[in-house]
């Protein structure tokens, strides 16, 4: 088991100008079969867990508690009926894993409420930089939006969105020139990443 580190490299307050940044960083990546996506968000609000319980009918929806009894269906009916029950449940998280890269992208920032959330990108390799003596790396390699948050961990809130470049440990180098590559630059200091 290893730990990234994590270079922010873009904060805004527009989901689609980190996407976008996020698909320039993609852009450099080498696939090791087919990129994937993953996203977690959390709704603090009823008309938040329902947009986002009917944008993805799939997603496991939990709520804040782990002891609570209702399965993930029975938590899916009481969100979309809105019965009294549901402020009990709230705050939920919404959970996709391992999707195909474009396939939830899209829906999920328009579903994205107060609440703090992430999305990233992986199964791919960094590519080799050969005037800084760096080969392919596909360890620790991932890309990340910590959504209304500044932190990879979604500790500290903000209106904003922080965009990651995840890395091995020591390739801090080859994550500045991947910034480069599409016009980015580190805005704050490395951070421990998963």
């Amino acid at each position: 088991m290893s730990t990234s580190n994590a270079l922010p490299v873009l904060r805004t307050p527009d989901l689609l100008n980190a996407h976008q940044a996020v698909q320039r960083l993609l852009s450099l990546a080498i696939p090791m079969d087919d990129f994937q996506v993953s996203a977690e968000a959390q709704a603090l609000t009823l008309a938040e867990a329902q947009a986002m319980v009917a944008a993805f009918p799939k997603a496991a929806v939990t709520p804040e508690d782990p002891y609570r009894p209702e399965s993930n269906d029975e938590i899916r009916r009481m969100i979309s009926a809105g019965g009294l029950g549901v402020a009990a449940l709230l705050p939920v998280t919404l959970r996709l894993e391992s999707q195909p890269v474009g396939s939830i992208e899209e829906a999920f920032f328009e579903v994205i409420g107060s609440g703090p959330g992430s999305i990233h990108w992986d199964f791919f390799s960094w590519p080799a930089v050969s005037e800084l003596g760096l080969e392919i790396r596909n360890k620790d390699a991932y890309i990340q939006i910590p959504m209304n948050s500044e932190d990879v961990y979604q500790d500290t809130p903000a209106p904003d969105h922080t965009v990651f470049i995840h890395f091995r440990e020591g390739d801090v180098a080859r994550a500045e020139w991947l910034a480069r590559q599409v016009g980015l630059q580190p805005i704050g200091p490395v951070e421990c990443g998963w």
